[in-house]
């Protein structure tokens, strides 16, 4: 994860020549992290370029060589956790960040920032509470998180930012968003459940807005758009990180009641790791696309 495979006895993820490779005695914890990231250990050999069965094998050999015990219903560390595999994946920060890499996570409202930026990891996009990012970002499973306002708990004071013991919410700026559908008079929205932004469920419901929930285990673009053309649901988009084009190749226009849904972004970091160069780098370039793509929805 009876016939275990070792490290070495089989194929590690693919790499481009010259890119960042966890070190061999870490690719198992990089599957396993993946493997939680993902949420499936299908999605995970895919985003990892993997066969699921090697998935699989280094699961099993995980959970034997450091007694990992599964967590049924657990929405983080579901495969088990425990004070040495905590350790374990600090210290495969620590050599990301020494690389300087750094391994970020976000929903796909947001995954658009990270594309094609230098010295980021990508891992699979997920909608998650902003309990559950800073969880993640606290055992070292991501080594920061692009949290928005909408999947806090409760509205913040303006100029304000979320605070979790030894982590640091840097500010990146505020986007809005559009709701789109096949039609402009979509009275229904399809949004994730409720427990991952339950600001956002809460102000399209505060303005006379239907709402049904994504299926957590259908995280992926394509099935989004299906279930939103076939019930003739409206879903929310950043239309600014989309690219021109993208409304009409998806056969989308925005509704004609637009309710005001401005939310503010943030970086979710380690406190020790939140002056490295990759963070600093990282932080700069958000802050120069959220800015850009703000400037462009006021002139719109």
């Amino acid at each position: 994860m009876a016939h275990f495979c070792s490290s070495s006895a089989r194929s590690t993820p693919r790499r481009a020549e010259n890119s960042y490779a966890p070190p061999t005695p870490l690719e198992d914890l990089h599957i396993l992290d993946f493997l939680e990231l993902a949420g499936s250990q299908a999605k995970a050999g895919a985003a990892l370029a993997l066969h699921q069965s090697t998935v699989c094998r280094s699961l099993q050999l995980m959970q034997q060589q450091f007694q990992l015990l599964p967590r049924q219903g657990a929405p983080v560390c579901r495969h088990g956790q425990n004070a040495c595999l905590h350790h374990l994946r600090l210290a495969y920060r620590e050599h990301r960040l020494m690389a300087g890499l750094i391994r970020l996570g976000t929903d796909l409202l947001h995954q658009s920032l990270l594309h094609g930026m230098a010295g980021v990891q990508l891992v699979p996009p997920r909608f998650r509470s902003a309990e559950h990012w800073a969880e993640l970002v606290t055992h070292g499973l991501l080594d920061g998180a692009i949290v928005s306002s909408f999947c806090l708990e409760q509205e913040l004071q303006s100029g304000q930012s979320p605070k979790w013991d030894g982590l640091s919410a840097m500010p990146l700026g505020q986007l809005a968003l559009q709701l789109v559908a096949t039609t402009t008079e979509a009275k229904q929205v399809l949004l994730p459940r409720r427990g991952a932004l339950p600001l956002l469920h809460q102000a399209l419901e505060w303005h006379g807005l239907g709402v049904e929930q994504q299926p957590e285990a259908c995280q992926e673009p394509p099935a989004w758009l299906k279930r939103a053309r076939d019930r003739q649901l409206a879903m929310p988009i950043c239309a600014d990180l989309l690219g021109p084009g993208w409304l009409k190749a998806n056969g989308l226009v925005p509704l004609a009641a637009q309710p005001p849904l401005i939310e503010q972004l943030w970086l979710l970091l380690p406190r020790g790791a939140a002056h490295s160069k990759a963070a600093r780098l990282c932080l700069r370039l958000l802050r120069v696309q959220i800015n850009r793509a703000h400037a462009m929805q006021v002139l719109h």
